[in-house]
């Protein structure tokens, strides 16, 4: 079974609920760079890839994973995928739902959305934020982070409807690493879209005058609707029919949010274990409710028919 899922401190409870529900040992899991023949299974029936948000995005789209945590702006993207945004967003089995058609024959698998868990945010998120020295109304220029799809969408959907401005948008495959590598601050009249674990490195670093919340930007664009930033998608017959345990993989981790702070075997880095339980309790809102696939459902219209 593979499992592939992002890197950063908010799936900590993710990871850490698979390591203690199917006995995940540190070995068996693969970084970004790893390749499909590196992935080694776990225990005996799992493979766990822990990946930036794009790579996420593209195991699922190439058909190398059978269940992925995906990007909300690329779940759309994988092959098979329904493009009705009602059916999808509405979406809530969390087993292959595949009957026979007319002639008796089943029916293709259809990618969709699986357990009742998500990475969301009810507010601001803290870790997808726009940053600049410059009021937005001045803001000529955005550079933005290739390692979200949804956070480059999001983006340019506030600035589009919300903001009403119209910046020139730069590609920077890792501006936010770059500046607070460098310790410097963008230009006056640009902006930068941060996300995940960097954006507490790219703040000390330096005191930016404008700190929007793309979640909180959100809600307040659509009358207090939350974001889901990433969602679980079976991918694959097989991770349908796993999604039941992984539901009890990921109930158990968000039940131990304390424990994986400090538990987690497979981690990106150590984080600080106040900063870090105040993020996961108060700024990850982890259940994939019925507001946040309302909000799904809105957001996928926003992208797919702009305007």
């Amino acid at each position: 079974m593979r499992i592939t899922a992002v890197s950063y401190l908010n799936t900590l409870p993710f990871i850490y609920g698979i390591e203690q529900q199917v006995a995940l040992p540190v070995s068996t899991v693969s970084t970004a760079t790893a390749s499909e023949a590196e992935r080694r299974p776990a225990g005996s029936d799992i493979a766990l890839s822990l990946r930036v948000p794009a790579l996420c995005a593209a195991d699922a789209i190439a058909g190398q994973t059978d269940i992925a945590l995906v990007p909300t702006a690329a779940i759309p993207l994988i092959p098979g995928f329904p493009t009705a945004a009602t059916k999808v967003a509405t979406q809530t089995d969390t087993t292959d739902t595949s009957i026979a058609g007319t002639d008796g024959q089943p029916t293709p698998f259809t990618p969709h959305v699986i357990t009742d868990y998500c990475i969301g945010a009810e507010g601001a998120v803290d870790t997808v934020v726009l940053l600049s020295d410059t009021p937005l109304d001045q803001v000529r220029k955005v550079y933005l982070d290739c390692h979200s799809r949804t956070s480059v969408q999001l983006v340019r959907v506030l600035a589009r409807e919300h903001w009403h401005i119209a910046p020139y948008w730069v590609d920077f495959a890792d501006c936010a690493s770059t500046f607070a590598t460098e310790g410097h601050a963008i230009a006056t009249g640009e902006a930068m879209v941060a996300i995940g674990d960097k954006v507490f490195a790219l703040r000390a670093a330096h005191p930016y005058a404008y700190c929007y919340d793309l979640a909180q930007e959100w809600a307040n664009f659509t009358g207090g609707l939350p974001f889901v930033f990433a969602a679980w998608v079976a991918c694959t017959p097989a991770g349908a029919a796993f999604a039941p345990r992984l539901n009890q993989a990921l109930a158990y981790g968000v039940d131990h949010i304390a424990e994986s702070i400090t538990g987690t075997v497979n981690r990106s880095r150590n984080f600080d274990f106040d900063t870090a339980y105040r993020y996961l309790t108060q700024s990850i809102k982890f259940r994939l409710d019925a507001p946040k696939r309302q909000a799904m459902h809105l957001f996928w219209e926003k992208i797919i028919s702009p305007g």
